[in-house]
């Protein structure tokens, strides 16, 4: 698809990040970089390795580019030991920028999950570099990612959250100590252990007793320097998603949730995410249809008071009385056809490439609107 100009849009797929979901991010990336409609769009990618380098590939994929010429680099991206001596040139960070610059894309995709893609550094980045982008601007991104300041402001207004506690890295040793003996107390157990900024679950696990607290606790810190502490409540595990499209695709739409069944594990982690099998995802969830209803409208209302803009997804509890606890918004979910936004989308009768499309299209007509606003 070619611009008012005549010349094809470019699109920079960005991915990796030096976080602790840099794999999950390759896994998401892979898979656009296989539904993206090439047709319409030039693609190339950018990958921020785990120690902040760029790999910054020369070429661009297009509809002439084999799948295996994709499923190459992402492969070697995944196991950079056997990447052949010379296949990859890897740039600082300064070198991978002004490469990217140099390509001048019309818009960039970020499909970075968790730190430096979730919580509004790269947005941050190409805010400064004036390049466009599909999901949530830098302030959105940085309030979702962070789940004590994420709860207590939804939570501010109306929408039910998690009773927890937070603990910081650097506060006194008595004072953690302190907070540490109570939590069985004021939360009841098990209690839940969580980095405030974190994704897949990373260095979460539910604590039974105050042994299994304090080792939970130290595994946290070693993901983040504010953790929470919050009750386990029991119910039915969902998520729902919210999609801004362009008007063509659909405008917004609000995703039937997903029911979570981990099989195996007691609660939706690292393992219940990812190990094939280990999880019964139901999509839309198995209960009743006002429960239904409440689970969108907050999912929605989450969305907006934080400000969300292409996506989201946003995970609650149901317990018996059928009332939604909210416990935490993804702002970049993932991007796998297996993955829970585009399962929602796809009972919708969105595909990927559609979905893709939709968000992209969104920000060009969001950008086409506002020249047209500056003219008048």
């Amino acid at each position: 698809m070619s611009d008012s100009a005549g010349t094809t849009r470019k699109v920079a797929l960005l991915c990796g990040g030096p976080s602790s979901e840099y794999v999950v991010s390759l896994t998401s990336a892979r898979c656009c970089a296989h539904h993206i409609d090439r047709y319409r769009y030039e693609v190339r990618p950018y990958c921020i390795q785990e120690d902040g380098s760029w790999v910054c590939p020369e070429e661009s994929w297009d509809s002439d580019t084999p799948p295996s010429r994709i499923e190459k680099l992402f492969d070697l991206l995944d196991m950079p030991e056997y990447c052949p001596t010379g296949y990859f040139k890897v740039r600082h960070v300064t070198e991978g920028i002004r490469r990217l610059c140099e390509w001048g894309p019309n818009i960039a995709m970020p499909i970075m999950h968790g730190a430096w893609g979730e919580d509004g550094r790269i947005q941050s980045l190409l805010d400064i570099l004036d390049i466009p982008y599909i999901g949530s601007d830098v302030m959105s991104s940085a309030l979702a990612m962070d789940k004590r300041r994420s709860c207590s402001f939804l939570g501010a207004h109306g929408v039910k959250v998690a009773r927890h506690i937070v603990l910081r890295s650097e506060s006194p040793r008595s004072q953690r100590e302190q907070q540490l003996g109570g939590a069985g107390g004021l939360l009841g157990w098990p209690v839940v252990v969580k980095p405030s900024r974190g994704g897949s679950s990373v260095g979460t696990c539910v604590a039974h007793d105050l042994e299994e607290l304090y080792r939970g606790v130290s595994r946290a810190f070693a993901f983040d320097s504010e953790i929470i502490l919050e009750e386990c409540i029991r119910g039915t595990e969902v998520t729902c998603g919210i999609l801004d499209l362009a008007e063509s695709y659909g405008g917004r739409m609000v995703c039937p949730p997903t029911e979570i069944r981990p099989r195996t594990n007691s609660f939706f982690d690292f393992d219940a995410k990812y190990r094939p099998g280990a999880t019964d995802e139901i999509t839309p969830a198995e209960l009743p249809e006002e429960v239904i209803q409440r689970i969108q409208v907050i999912a929605e209302k989450a969305h907006d008071l934080l400000g969300c803009r292409g996506m989201s997804r946003t995970d609650m509890i149901v317990p018996e009385d059928g009332q939604p606890v909210f416990l935490e918004l993804n702002t970049i979910p993932g991007m796998t056809p297996t993955s829970l936004l585009p399962q929602g989308a796809a009972a919708l009768g969105i595909s990927m490439t559609a979905l893709l499309t939709g968000m992209v299209e969104g920000v060009f007509e969001k950008l086409a609107l506002n020249s047209t606003r500056e003219e008048q």
